[in-house]
């Protein structure tokens, strides 16, 4: 009974994303991804660290 709601939930999901944009289609399934996710969580860090780095006032908070 649970499996049966879960496949009507899923899709009536599919059935709405048809009216997506691929790229946003594309998008929803990456964030299911965790090695996505994990790729795109460390390059924000290297991103920050790089900043941090190269000009730490340009991250400092403005009053």
């Amino acid at each position: 009974m649970i499996s049966s709601s879960r496949e009507a939930a899923r899709t009536l999901v599919l059935e709405k994303d048809c009216e997506l944009s691929p790229r946003l289609m594309e998008l929803r399934m990456k964030i299911h991804d965790e090695e996505y996710l994990n790729n795109a969580i460390q390059r924000i860090a290297q991103v920050i660290s790089r900043k941090l780095v190269e000009d730490p006032e340009e991250l400092q908070f403005r009053d």
